[in-house]
């Protein structure tokens, strides 16, 4: 006996596959804004889950991590003790995160964008290094209009929890190859206070001093972590680098104008 029209047109309604249609077009429709936190993480799934029903497991997700970026942000250990969650699915939710710094990186790279503000500087390294389990220090390295020069960012070092080891000569030679006029380092603090260290104010002078006799511009230091910055500059540790009353660096500043060059950057 044939089923009538109207139960066959209820199951399409209730399928898991008309469900996620409905919320396919109402993402495309209204844009990501339209859908609340757990049916952004469903429709993630979706990716990688083709067919099973993947609402429960994506508002276990957000009772567990609290948003989507808490979500981005856990570890592949920490996804599959969620149930539903398998290696694939984790595996799927983690190549999304990556993909955020790429088109970052990229889209600055072909539109030649600038960073010319301290919020964009922390917005930029955040999203590349604030959830690296060690610590690392990146540069980025810009023309005379604050536009990023490529390669882009640069890793520069990679080390243990406790500290990154430093070394100004590649710092500067890498500057020079990528003929830039003006750098702005970042590193990240796993431990999730951005405050800076005593070796963190010292190495931001020294390097200071290293570039001044070739006229590169040393511009920004920040420090960033999941949740806080700290930028040197807004710190006033950069107002003291350029002050013409310290004879030690007097000489060097005024010859290369490196304190006009930085003063650019917009706090």
């Amino acid at each position: 006996m044939k089923r009538p029209s109207s139960d066959r047109k209820l199951e399409r309604i209730c399928s898991p596959e008309g469900h996620r249609k409905r919320l396919r077009e109402r993402f495309l429709s209204g844009g990501i804004s339209s859908l609340a936190d757990y049916e952004v993480a469903e429709l993630l799934l979706t990716l990688a889950i083709p067919r099973s029903d993947v609402k429960r497991a994506a508002k276990m997700l957000i009772a567990r991590f609290g948003n989507l970026r808490g979500i981005l942000d856990a570890d592949i250990s920490e996804l599959t003790h969620i149930e539903g969650i398998g290696g694939g699915a984790a595996a799927c939710i983690k190549f999304v995160k990556e993909l955020i710094p790429l088109y970052m990186q990229q889209q600055i790279m072909t539109e030649r964008l600038s960073l010319d503000t301290v919020d964009k500087l922390i917005r930029f390294f955040r999203a590349r290094i604030a959830n690296e389990k060690i610590e690392v220090m990146e540069m980025a390295c810009f023309n005379s209009q604050l536009e990023l020069l490529p390669p882009g960012a640069v890793r520069i070092f990679e080390g243990g929890v406790s500290g990154i080891r430093t070394d100004f000569r590649k710092i500067i030679e890498t500057a020079i190859n990528a003929g830039a006029e003006s750098i702005v380092l970042a590193h990240n603090h796993p431990g999730g206070d951005s405050s800076p260290s005593a070796e963190d104010l010292n190495f931001t002078r020294q390097l200071s001093l290293a570039c001044r006799p070739i006229g590169l511009s040393f511009i920004e230091h920040i420090i960033v972590t999941k949740n806080s910055s700290y930028s040197f500059r807004r710190g006033g540790h950069f107002d003291k680098l350029y002050e013409r009353e310290d004879p030690q660096y007097a000489a060097c500043a005024q010859n290369s104008g490196v304190a006009q060059t930085a003063k650019r950057l917009i706090d």
